[in-house]
């Protein structure tokens, strides 16, 4: 919506400096006028509406500051490997971590369900990833945490 408002209000200007500069009469001014006044009314509720979504995500924000800390997805260190998944509020708990075949593999699926009086409402979510070992990781001693909204695996160098 705001964005349409942005083109339209701008079609508009341009549309006017285009007629003064052909003649002084303006056709239709008084139109126009009402028309750039909705406008302007409209553009102001969309602000306000924009300013009370900022307000809320600040809020948000300050009560888990962790879960919006951004991270580097991969970072080699001198003495390991680390892979951070976003989990975006998923619970890590739900994770399946395994190690085979020198790969690590991460699946998550996520179901949620709810009947109302609407009817039956089902949804279904499945997410895969899997990273290589490097062949200088002490595989037996690869491990995995929770930091913040990241799912991280540590892959120690030999």
């Amino acid at each position: 919506m705001f964005n349409k408002l942005v083109t339209t209000t701008l079609m508009t200007v341009t549309a006017l400096q285009l007629s003064l500069s052909a003649s002084t009469v303006i056709p239709h001014l008084n139109e126009e006028l009402v028309h750039n006044q909705v406008l302007i009314k409209e553009y102001k509720e969309a602000v306000k509406e924009l300013e009370k979504r900022n307000t809320f995500l600040k809020a948000a924000k300050s009560k888990h500051p962790e879960l919006y800390k951004v991270k580097p997805l991969f970072e080699e260190t001198k003495d390991a490997y680390i892979n951070r998944v976003k989990l975006n509020g998923a619970e890590a708990k739900n994770i399946n971590f395994t190690i085979k075949d020198h790969v690590v593999t991460l699946e998550m699926q996520m179901k949620t369900e709810h009947k109302d009086k609407n009817g039956y409402f089902s949804s279904s979510q499945y997410f895969f990833q899997s990273y290589p070992v490097p062949k200088d990781v002490k595989e037996e001693k690869i491990d995995h945490s929770v930091d913040g909204d990241y799912f991280v695996i540590t892959m120690p160098k030999k």
